[in-house]
């Protein structure tokens, strides 16, 4: 999920040689990964030694809200950004184990275990087709931005209204929003990032993949029938 404040950016990845290129590519990858091994690792931590809170809940996940609004200000610091980077990957590994405590605590893990399939193959699938089209989805950038807004107030919205219909249409559109967002910043990767960039990139893909996989568990949960 990129901000609108880095939408302006150079070629300079772009333009350099394949080998750049693909040194490039492949770090931001590495450190999608190592960060999401870091978010199920402590996931599982939070799974198996934490009670179901609402604190700890709300706590972690204020904490990584509070970690992703100052993201902007440590994006291109060098250094700074890995460790904010890391720290919010705990945290939401942290939201991620006290969530599927709540779902095994109500008989739903299997429900927990087809979101993280879905959303492994969702982002596998878009990422494969965004490297191999070579398209450019940066014309989304606009649109996507306003789409997450409206998103957040329907969120909010959701909370207050108990009507199946419209969680059913929020949640679809959160899979649907967090899905072009993907293709979105994996495009940006390839065609428009800068040197440098690399954690920058990869900490946005990895709110894709985490907003996507949130969107996708709340989709299930509501067909299956279960609140």
């Amino acid at each position: 999920m990129a901000y609108a404040k880095f939408e302006k950016v150079t070629n300079s990845v772009a333009r350099s040689s394949g080998e750049t290129k693909a040194a490039f590519i492949a770090k931001v990858y590495q450190l999608l990964f190592a960060n999401i091994m870091a978010a199920i690792i402590f996931g599982f931590i939070a799974y198996f030694t934490m009670p179901i809170s609402r604190g700890l809940f709300y706590g972690f996940s204020f904490g990584a809200l509070g970690i992703l609004l100052l993201a902007p200000f440590v994006a291109k610091t060098q250094g700074a950004n890995l460790v904010m980077f890391f720290i919010y990957a705990l945290l939401e590994g942290g939201v991620l184990g006290i969530a599927a405590k709540i779902y095994a605590a109500a008989g739903l893990s299997y429900i927990f275990l087809q979101a993280a399939i879905l959303t492994t193959l969702v982002f596998g699938g878009l990422t494969a087709y965004a490297h191999i089209s070579k398209k450019d989805f940066s014309f989304l950038g606009g649109f996507l931005f306003v789409a997450v807004l409206l998103l957040f107030g329907a969120g909010i919205m959701s909370i207050f209204f108990k009507s199946y219909l419209f969680h059913l249409i929020v949640s679809s559109a959160g899979v649907a929003i967090f899905s072009l967002y993907i293709l979105f910043d994996t495009s940006r990767i390839i065609h428009r990032s800068e040197e440098g960039e690399e954690v920058f990139a990869a900490w946005m893909l990895f709110i894709d993949v985490v907003g996507l996989f949130w969107y996708i568990l709340w989709l299930l949960t509501i067909l299956s029938g279960d609140n």
